[in-house]
């Protein structure tokens, strides 16, 4: 039983490439099978004779240094071969040859599909010729085999038909002996013996057609990759090796991107059912990809993902296309005169127009060929003008399993639209094998990942972008630390930080930040925050699930939210500021994330990680009416009036809290009330109303002259409202209350101050720096919700953030 193995120029680029290749050969051989080694060219060396064609053309003296290079290649690929002189004659008689034809061309300055089918043939004879030396050289029983003697094609040129019989006939006679044969890839001859080729991805073509006329159990393409991927690697970075494909999947796969191996190889093992097998020459010890009859039964529906890139558009539409047969005969007659590949196709089902794809290079030929074909119909405006788009990739989800799997492209769609992307064109074949879009090609890189990710080919994958690294940030970031290896290893989540920023700098890495050493590589960074900068540099990356986390208090940060909600990035955030700007600036966010299905997640501005807003939001989706909320809203402030007492004094209480990071770095923005004020106003515009911060009544609990000047003097004079507060606390004592600084609202108003409370009140139980919140509705209305826990502290709002992180990373695709 004969072994059928192929190397690919690639593998043989170089003398230890050349080198590695007779090793992987001779231990084949090693195991007692007569073997037929395929060859491609030298790596580049077919382009740089193509090159050299067509240069001869005009610049003779060009192409002849051209030339010496590619000798120059050669002598470096096979040093030792070189320096045998009957190698040596072999090889500069060839070269002789070339710059023969090359001055035949250069004279009648044409080089005809004929002269350059035979240049370039002259790489894989040339490689043949020196490995056939270098294995004997070796100990090896070897011979060399022209493909001209043993392929037959018709007389076409760069893509010649095979005769199979002949073909087979040839082989089968030829290879008889126990060697190892070195056969030359890619090229042929016609029956009269006239040079053809077969075309790019011929020399896999040569091997597939030896290993049927010889029923091999198996065909071995030895190439510089594993096997096929799931995806293109150079993109999504979780890609792995499929371990079995059909052969249909590889041949959807291939047709659309995946350059492992060429379509028409697999038809003669297809035709014979033997299997062909992925081999990386690099890595010879990993198993590589089987392509055979049957897929893995046990395998996700979509088994990879393919793209194809330098894709154009053209759109053929008007009235007069409906109902009148033959358009669409003459408009692909007319493109199949001018050898033009379509790639994909869609039609209205109203007739109206067709659109189809093919590659940028061809066009502007494809808008010519149809403005003759319909020039007609173009002047009469029964067709509208053919428009071509460019800059666009076909993305093609593809796997055996998909056929008869419900939810495929909804799922698929889903995945697209949860990150912006724009879909020009959908194609799905009736074998439902495939899925085909078509998006810009600036998007391409952010799909693959998407449609990647979605369909469990990799991890879930988040790219977060953290803004702020005060005592919120660097807890949310040292929570991080412990929490995302737990993430990954147990809930298959991988949560990249991609960029940090403060006041002053920032780093942004699409790779991902090594959040270890984030406080040290911040500090070295020289990049200045800007907040416009940093939406381009995540719009140019492309990421997939990409989420703002804004951890400042800036209403300047705030107001950029629109911008990076229009660019499709989620936000999360516990800023207060944009829930309480403007009702115009509000409502424009809500109908960004509900027209565009985007995530904008604020449970952390009210209540810190207490769970208020989400339970409010589904009392008001499930058609219950809040008639009143009234608590405690304010962390810092409930730990003040909670430990108010004669032998504590107001000052003393509001310093322990300051000391114990409950408030912000000024006190007072926690005692000027507007905090609980923008924390009440958040939950009024949740259940429906419409009011401005300024509708919100705000007593503050401090005097005029505290509220301003330096921090310094707020600290000198704060004892002096000691006296009052005592008297308040008495007061409230004397009549069995207590006092707390509450916020309330009802019939449709909003008020925030200090309020006595009876001790059989719920909100006398405030506690340290527990928020509060009683919320009475028309189910909840003999017996009010009340939610309660801490509303203040580093951990708490930092969980409540990386849990809102979390949460959404899992609904993400």
């Amino acid at each position: 039983m004969f072994r059928v193995v192929k190397f690919g120029g690639s593998s043989l680029a170089t003398s230890d490439r050349v080198k590695n290749v007779a090793q992987i050969t001779k231990s084949i051989a090693a195991e007692g099978y007569p073997t037929v080694l395929v060859v491609s060219a030298i790596g580049g060396i077919t382009d740089q004779l193509i090159d050299c064609a067509r240069t001869a053309e005009h610049n003779s003296a060009m192409a002849f240094e051209k030339l010496d290079k590619i000798k120059s290649r050669h002598y470096e690929v096979y040093p030792d071969e070189m320096n045998e002189q009957d190698t040596k004659k072999l090889i500069l008689t060839y070269f002789e040859e070339l710059s023969d034809i090359l001055k035949a061309v250069s004279l009648i300055r044409v080089c005809s599909s004929r002269t350059l089918d035979y240049i370039v043939t002259y790489g894989e004879r040339l490689n043949a010729q020196l490995l056939t030396r270098l294995l004997k050289r070796t100990g090896s029983l070897v011979e060399y085999i022209d493909g001209r003697e043993i392929i037959v094609t018709d007389k076409k040129h760069d893509g010649a038909r095979v005769l199979v019989d002949a073909t087979y006939a040839r082989i089968k006679a030829r290879l008889a002996e126990n060697l190892i044969y070195v056969v030359t890839g890619f090229i042929a001859s016609s029956e009269d013996s006239v040079t053809t080729t077969l075309g790019r991805g011929g020399s896999d073509y040569t091997a597939a057609l030896i290993g049927a006329a010889l029923d091999v159990e198996k065909i071995e393409i030895w190439t510089d990759v594993d096997g096929f991927m799931s995806a293109d690697p150079r993109i999504v970075d979780s890609a792995f090796v499929l371990p079995q494909v059909s052969y249909e999947e590889a041949m959807e796969l291939s047709y659309f991107g995946a350059k492992v191996i060429h379509p028409e190889t697999l038809r003669p093992a297809v035709q014979k059912g033997i299997p062909v097998w992925i081999k990386n020459s690099f890595s010879p010890e990993k198993a590589g990809t089987k392509i055979s009859s049957t897929s893995n039964g046990s395998d996700h529906p979509v088994k990879g993902i393919a793209s194809f890139h330098n894709i154009s558009m053209i759109n053929v539409q008007g009235s007069g296309m409906v109902g009148v047969p033959g358009v669409s005969g003459r408009l692909f007659g007319a493109l199949a005169r001018e050898g033009i590949n379509v790639i994909m196709i869609t039609q209205a089902s109203s007739e109206h127009s067709i659109c189809f794809v093919i590659q940028s290079k061809d066009a502007n030929a494809a808008k010519r060929a149809l403005q003759a074909e319909f020039e007609p119909e173009l002047v009469s405006r029964k067709i509208d003008d053919i428009g071509i788009r460019d800059n666009l990739a076909i993305i093609a989800a593809v796997g055996e399993n998909m056929a008869g799997h419900p939810g495929i492209s909804g799922k698929l769609f889903e995945a697209i639209g949860e990150n912006s992307i724009n879909v020009v064109a959908i194609a799905q074949g009736s074998s439902e094998r495939n899925v085909s879009l078509v998006v810009d090609e600036l998007d391409a890189v952010m799909a693959v990942n998407v449609i990647h990710s979605a369909f469990y080919l990799s991890h879930r994958i988040s790219n977060v972008f953290i803004l702020g690294t005060g005592n919120i940030g660097a807890t949310l970031l040292e929570q991080m630390k412990s929490g995302l290896d737990d993430l990954l290893n147990k809930n298959g989540l991988l949560i990249r930080v991609c960029g940090i920023a403060n006041v002053d700098t920032m780093i942004i890495d699409d790779q991902g930040i090594d959040i270890n050493n984030w406080e040290s590589i911040l500090s070295a960074s020289d990049q200045k925050t800007d907040m416009d900068v940093l939406l381009q540099k995540i719009k140019a990356f492309k990421l997939q699930n990409s989420i703002l986390v804004d951890v400042t208090a800036s209403e300047f940060v705030a107001s950029k939210y629109v911008d990076f909600l229009r660019a499709g990035i989620h936000i999360v955030t516990p800023n207060k500021k944009a829930n309480t700007m403007s009702q115009t600036y509000y409502n424009e966010l809500k109908s960004l994330t509900r027209d565009h299905r985007l995530h904008y997640l604020y449970e952390t501005t009210v209540g810190a990680g207490l769970p208020l807003i989400s339970t409010i939001q589904d009392l008001v989706q499930s058609g219950d009416d809040v008639l009143e909320i009234e608590g405690i809203f304010s962390g810092t402030l409930g730990f003040i009036f909670s430990a108010l007492t004669a032998e504590k004094p107001f000052s003393t209480i509001v310093r322990q809290a300051y000391e114990s990071g409950y408030t912000e770095p000024d006190p007072r923005d926690d005692l000027s009330g507007m905090d609980v004020a923008r924390k009440i106003l958040i939950l009024a515009r949740e259940i429906g109303l419409e009011m401005e911060l300024g509708h919100v009544t705000v007593n503050s609990p401090l005097p005029l002259e505290l509220s301003e000047g330096s921090l310094t003097d707020f600290w000198r004079k704060l004892p002096s409202v000691d006296a009052d507060f005592e008297r308040q606390r008495a007061k409230a004592e004397a009549e069995g209350k207590v006092i707390r600084f509450m916020a309330s609202l009802k019939d449709g108003t909003c008020s925030v101050g200090i309020t006595r409370v009876s001790r059989e009140h719920v909100l006398s139980r405030a506690d340290g720096t527990d928020n509060i919140i009683r919320i009475t509705t028309k189910r909840y209305y003999d017996n009010p919700m009340t939610v309660q826990g801490p509303g203040a502290g580093r951990e708490v709002t930092a969980g409540g953030i990386f849990a809102n992180i979390i949460n959404l990373s899992f609904h993400l695709p």
